[in-house]
């Protein structure tokens, strides 16, 4: 085997890896909501709104900025709402650009907190006789291991991040109120279609809730920090067509959010199992970006006016 090659093709990887892990960083922590863009010619508003911001992964995505913000502006409610919703986002990863967040000073936190964001891989040994009988196989798994954690943080292939990158600095975020996952119109696909398609597998994950988690302990400190800049935070739990955890896991999940809200006074929202029956899917995990599917961000819009009252 030639050693040098091997050893270069891991350098590359590693190397490639690196820079785009800090271009996707930078990207995200750069992001300034009054900023349009080094050669763009929106101007801020005279009049300065309050801010709203929607902070979660992708299942929270598909809540369109767009009818919130035209609400806003029909009926002379100076708030203006922004999409922050993050490519495999949890507690933990925002936790990084938090300081970023509260910098902006926006009024309203809404986070969207789903119970994926809580869970961790189940370490399965493979067996010895897998190692001596497969070898190849072994190196395989450890660079599935290895590359899982990049392939969340960088969507898209190296020259996309590139250029969205680019495009960034230059020109702003694209939408402005939806900056970090592209917003454009997705379909529909059948519920019944998705539900035959869709495995759960419990084995390779575990829900871990503890005060010992990780994702538990950057929550907390969230919650702390946007406490002490006086800004108001709200919590739902984000929709699934099918929850990939058992019926108890999701009771605890529900338990949790409910035990957060008595302790640090937090509006806590359901809508994890809200939409289970309906034509809204574009994936198990996803609500279709579509005029066919507002009633979740107008659910959205409803727990945001009722709050503000």
């Amino acid at each position: 085997m030639n050693f040098t090659l091997l050893f270069s093709v891991f350098a590359v990887i590693a190397l490639v890896s690196i820079i785009f892990s800090f271009s996707m960083s930078v990207y995200i922590s750069v992001y300034d909501s009054d900023w349009y863009g080094l050669f763009s010619k929106n101007v801020t508003n005279q009049l300065e709104k309050e801010k709203i911001f929607l902070l979660g992964s992708s299942t929270v995505y598909s809540v369109n900025s767009t009818i919130l913000n035209h609400h806003f502006i029909t009926n002379e409610i100076e708030y203006e709402f922004f999409n922050l919703a993050d490519m495999s986002d949890s507690p933990k990863k925002r936790l990084h650009s938090l300081s970023n967040i509260i910098s902006n000073d926006p009024n309203i936190v809404i986070y969207g907190l789903d119970i994926g964001n809580f869970r961790i891989e189940n370490q399965v040994p493979i067996p010895t006789e897998e190692i001596i009988l497969h070898p190849q196989n072994f190196f395989l798994y450890q660079f599935d291991d290895f590359m899982e954690p990049i392939r969340e943080k960088i969507p898209g292939s190296p020259k996309d991040r590139s250029l969205s990158t680019l495009k960034y600095f230059l020109f702003g975020p694209q939408p402005h109120h939806h900056p970090f996952i592209n917003f454009y119109e997705t379909q529909i696909t059948p519920i019944n279609e998705l539900k035959e398609n869709t495995l759960i597998n419990d084995s390779y994950q575990v829900l871990d809730l503890s005060e010992n988690s990780e994702e538990i302990i950057s929550l907390k400190k969230i919650i702390n920090e946007l406490k002490k800049n006086n800004i108001k935070l709200i919590i739902f739990s984000a929709p699934k067509l099918v929850n990939d955890a058992n019926e108890n896991d999701i009771k605890l999940f529900e338990q949790t959010l409910k035990n957060y809200s008595e302790k640090y006074d937090i509006p806590i929202y359901f809508l994890h199992d809200e939409y289970m029956d309906l034509e809204i899917w574009r994936d198990s995990q996803h609500v279709a970006i579509n005029n066919n599917t507002q009633i979740y961000t107008k659910d959205i819009l409803e727990i945001l006016l009722k709050e503000m009252k």
